[in-house]
């Protein structure tokens, strides 16, 4: 199955084709595309993460076609 992701600025790109698609298993959960981008686990906490633009649990298992974007907090003084 195939899904389209929106990385954060420090993931690893190299999991991903030109057109930002990422090709997974079958059954493949939130958690594979955290481990595919090389996200560090200490980041984790910091990333705010969507799959078709709902919040979901890294346990969520994925469907062809969906959507994943990442987003980091901003803060502004």
């Amino acid at each position: 199955m195939k899904v389209q992701v929106y990385p954060p600025p420090f993931a690893s790109l190299t999991a991903l084709d030109e057109d930002g698609m990422m090709v997974l298993p079958p059954g493949a959960r939130l958690s594979t595309i955290y481990r595919r981008l090389k996200i560090p686990r200490v980041l984790q906490p910091l990333v705010i993460c969507q799959v078709n633009y709902q919040r979901v649990k890294l346990n969520t298992q994925l469907k062809d076609g969906d959507v994943i974007s990442f987003m980091l907090p901003l803060a502004g003084g």
